[in-house]
């Protein structure tokens, strides 16, 4: 096993948990399509140098093609309202730990219905402490509509289904192209709609008259975890195989949480460690027994 490469897939999942903090620095800032339409517009040329430097093709090959990266375009802005609905009123740690942690749970469980797959016995308790786990982080003993509108928690767990949503259209991508590629497009997309929903919002440009603290947080949301952290995860993935590189997905709740009480001062949730545990827990049961995890299932960013 290439120690390189490992060492690349600890940055690559270190650096999406530091970003749950990092984006709330920003959020509420200006309005959330604002806000995201810089953010794909950033992404989108950052990942250009990358393509043309891996000399990856950047032409897509069929009208199914073209179907699938406004799809995952869609989706994408979908899961970025939610994204930073939630940290505009929650914890980037709390919801990290959901968010990463429910994202290939409620993966499995989709496919699982829509592809009629049997699922084990393993797999079935590891979908009942994925839940229990979730309930935990959500603290249902206390939950009410209103408490999960003001705490975020809601737009997290739409954060979960909605990137499965995506995760299920990018593995259809799989033998027509590159996942840079997609990512590529999907955020061209992205740029696109939230333009239309943007441009003429009185604050459009008013990012550029903001500090260096919020240039250096859309930096790192941009260059560093989307771009780099994304690149990197997919190269070293394809070579070790995503059975290895689903193992290395339990780091990111757990940078996501640390790098919170740190960066925002997150107070540390005796509910959040322990439903956290179950659901990584959860998801080491479910992959465990599957010698092919789809790797898109795990990026999330």
């Amino acid at each position: 096993m290439n120690l390189k490469f490992l060492i690349l897939l600890i940055f690559a999942m270190i650096s999406w948990g530091i970003s749950w903090p990092i984006a709330k620095l920003i959020a509420g800032v200006v309005p959330i399509h604002v806000l995201v339409f810089w953010r794909f517009l950033a992404t989108f040329l950052s990942v250009i140098p990358i393509m043309i430097f891996l000399k990856i093709p950047f032409l897509l090959h069929s009208g199914k093609d073209y179907l699938s990266v406004i799809l995952g375009g869609v989706i994408y802005t979908l899961y970025n309202q939610f994204f930073f609905l939630g940290l505009s009123n929650g914890l980037p740690g709390a919801g990290g730990v959901l968010v990463t942690t429910l994202n290939p749970i409620v993966t499995f469980f989709i496919v699982a219905l829509v592809q009629k797959k049997r699922i084990n016995k393993r797999q079935a308790i590891g979908l009942f402490f994925g839940l229990i786990g979730g309930l935990v982080i959500l603290k249902v003993w206390e939950i009410s509509f209103q408490g999960l509108l003001l705490t975020g928690n809601l737009f997290f767990l739409f954060c979960a289904f909605t990137w499965a949503t995506l995760s299920l259209n990018s593995q259809r991508t799989g033998q027509s192209m590159s996942p840079i590629v997609y990512s590529l497009y999907v955020y061209a997309v992205g740029s696109v709609i939230e333009f239309l929903f943007s441009f003429r919002d009185p604050q459009f440009f008013a990012v550029w008259d903001f500090g260096v603290h919020f240039w250096l947080s859309m930096f790192y949301l941009t260059a560093i975890s989307t771009t780099f952290g994304t690149t990197v995860y997919f190269y070293a993935a394809t070579r070790l195989g995503s059975e290895i590189a689903s193992s290395f997905i339990f780091i990111v709740p757990l940078s996501a949480y640390l790098s919170s009480v740190l960066i925002v001062n997150e107070p540390i949730q005796i509910s959040v460690l322990a439903g956290g545990a179950l659901a990584i827990l959860a998801v080491y049961l479910i992959n465990s027994g599957r010698k092919n995890v789809p790797v898109e299932s795990l990026v999330e960013n």
